[in-house]
């Protein structure tokens, strides 16, 4: 019985695809107690954190992102294999010190620091996988195979964040015991990898040293020289800043309401560990998971302009559903009524299952996306760029989702709706323009094809 799907991968790429399965089977348990909502449920009812303090938290996986280019920049010119494992060693390490926060007036901050270290490191993780992935799975299957491998790591998470809710519920105290039990785990996956071995990527690195001994540079230099790659790559490719807005107005919308949400379910509706984590996390998880594959059949179909344009309106739900429930915490802010709790409580569940969905694309375009549009050798670079702008929403747009719902209430949701219709709007843009430029390169090679059968034709 092929479960992982073993047998529908190149037979080139299939040790490779086997390790890596291997090592999300453990890293999914580990990056289950503190990705996603989890540790923003944690430090709003373990550490009886406020509005800021768990828009901090649910903010730092984004503007963990703003090192995005740093990573890509270092990961451009070097062994790539080594450097993940580096970094998501330091990831593992930062997690089990969380044993160690007080539960005080200063354990939240301490805590949120931790996280926030952690996921600075954890994005390093992610900027270089996708060129672990560039190098070891061919492109035509590339979405598909980096579904099943998505597959795999949320699947432990969804177990890892079940349990870790009910023991939290029993004893909110049990973090230490819980982080450093994660920690140990992530570093046995971190392990596995040791055997991996990245195809094509000597040949590439000894290309890379030619290039520079020619051009007698060995590339950015100084602390802001992944900046100028990263503005030389947008600047020069015209698609790819097109695709970077889109993805900057529909992000903004997305991070805009992350906080408010968990701000709803823990703090308006006070429920548990459990449901807390059930609705944020568990919801979302299993409906990303079951989509995967449709997703990533699609993405490999299409393309990534066109893919965004549908991938977008599902997100745009997650806002408007998000809104429907804050209206009614707004008009009935007591919740003193059955119906009015069983009313907002669903509106936050579908705004999660369009979430769910939404994520369910976006792990394979986050992923991949920028493959579609990167120069050979600079895929590290276009990430890097994508990353770091990612990071600078994060740095914002989540403090200003919190400010908005906090003085007007739904209007917050309203403004990320806005905001998402207007990234729908920018990529549906970008790709009429492909297929309009695709229509005129077909009709001058169809031209070309007529030319020379007609002068063929005189010739006889």
């Amino acid at each position: 019985m092929d479960i992982f799907g073993l047998q529908r991968v190149p037979l080139m790429a299939r040790r490779n695809y086997l390790i890596e399965v291997q090592h999300l089977l453990l890293w999914g348990i580990f990056a289950g107690m503190f990705e996603g909502s989890v540790s923003s449920i944690v430090v709003a009812k373990t550490f009886n954190a406020g509005p800021w303090l768990i828009t901090i938290v649910m903010a730092t996986p984004m503007f963990a992102n703003l090192l995005g280019l740093v990573w890509g920049t270092l990961a451009t010119g070097h062994r790539k294999l080594p450097l993940f494992m580096a970094l998501a060693g330091g990831t593992a390490a930062m997690i089990g010190s969380v044993a160690l926060v007080p539960v005080n007036q200063f354990g939240g901050w301490i805590f949120a620091g931790q996280i926030a270290l952690a996921r600075l490191l954890l994005s390093g993780c992610m900027t270089v996988r996708s060129g672990l992935w560039k190098h070891n799975y061919p492109v035509v299957l590339r979405g598909r195979i980096a579904a099943r491998l998505q597959f795999v790591r949320f699947s432990l998470a969804i177990g890892t964040v079940t349990a870790a809710s009910m023991l939290f519920d029993f004893n909110p105290r049990v973090y230490v015991y819980a982080y450093p039990i994660a920690a140990m785990i992530g570093a046995l996956a971190v392990f596995t990898l040791r055997k991996m071995h990245v195809r094509g990527e000597k040949a590439e690195l000894a290309a890379m040293a030619r290039r520079r001994m020619e051009r007698g540079s060995s590339g950015p230099r100084g602390f802001f020289g992944p900046v100028r790659a990263a503005f030389e790559v947008v600047r020069r490719d015209r698609d790819f800043r097109r695709y970077l807005l889109g993805m900057a107005l529909l992000g903004s919308g997305n991070i805009m309401i992350m906080p408010i949400m968990t701000i709803i379910v823990t703090k308006q509706l006070r429920l548990s560990y459990y449901h807390s984590g059930n609705l944020l996390e568990i919801l979302p998880r299993i409906l990303m998971m079951g989509s995967l594959m449709l997703w990533a059949g699609l993405f490999d179909r299409v393309g990534v302009v066109r893919f965004r344009v549908l991938n977008a309106c599902v997100w745009c739900a997650t806002a408007l559903f998000g809104g429907l429930a804050a209206l009614v915490i707004f008009l009935r802010p007591d919740l003193d009524t059955m119906l009015a709790f069983n009313l907002a409580v669903t509106f936050v569940a579908l705004s999660r299952l369009s979430e769910g969905l939404g994520k369910g694309g976006g792990a394979i375009a986050w992923n991949l996306g920028h493959l579609y549009f990167a120069e050979s050798g600079k895929a590290e670079i276009y990430m890097g760029a994508h990353v770091f702008l990612t990071g600078m929403r994060g740095l914002i747009m989540p403090f200003l989702g919190t400010l908005l719902y906090m003085n007007y209430g739904p209007v917050a949701f309203l403004v990320a709706l806005m905001l998402g219709l207007c990234g729908l709007w920018t990529f549906a843009s970008l790709a009429r323009r492909q297929r309009r430029e695709q229509d005129v390169r077909h009709d001058r090679v169809q031209a070309g094809v007529d030319q020379e059968a007609g002068c063929a034709t005189a010739k006889t």
